[in-house]
Parts: structure tokens; sequence; C-alpha cells
């Protein structure tokens, strides 16, 4: 599992060229679209990926969500960090310096 550290924690996380956050018009469920199909989120993951937008930091992203949830960023940061390692082998993410 890629760390927080390796990640470099003022990493601003975007998504891939070619990848696009979007709803499915027939069920209404979160998804990314890229050009070799089509990735289902969950509720969390597409809390995550809404906020993957280039400009906030890996910090930042923990910070604004452990506000929102009312939990502590070490837990959230943990769960975070494992959905954006994943999005990234899937190369569906990107890490802007």
């Amino acid at each position: 599992m890629t760390s927080l550290a390796a990640m470099q924690r003022e990493s601003r996380p975007a998504l891939a060229p070619q990848v696009r956050f979007r709803n499915d018009p027939v069920s209404g469920e979160p998804v990314l679209l890229y050009p070799e199909g089509v990735l289902v989120l969950n509720a969390t993951a597409a809390d995550i990926v809404k906020r993957c937008d280039g400009k906030i930091s890996i910090n930042q992203l923990v910070a604004q969500m452990s506000h929102e949830y009312e939990t502590d960023e070490t837990t959230l940061a943990a769960d975070v960090v494992e959905c954006l390692a994943d999005l990234s082998k899937r190369t569906l993410l990107v890490f802007l310096p």
C-alpha cells in the first residue's frame, strides 16, 4: 500500500487526462469514465474524487473531509490514501507537485 509520505503530503491529486467524473445517467451512481471503461465509485470514493481538482493538497483534502465527517485526520488519512493509491495504480489519478 502507498503511504501518505510516499505520495508527498503536499502533492495535489487530479484526475488523469481523459478521465471524467460523472453520475451514471441510468443508475445515478457516481462513476469515473475513461477510454477503457467505467469505474463505479462508492459514496466515500466519490467524495474524495470530487476534491481531486489539482488545486488542493492531500493534507488539505484530508483536513476538509475530517472536518465534514467529524473524525480524526489520522484515521481518515489512511482511508483517503488507500483510495488515492488505488486510483493511481489504475492510472485514473495523477499527483501534481
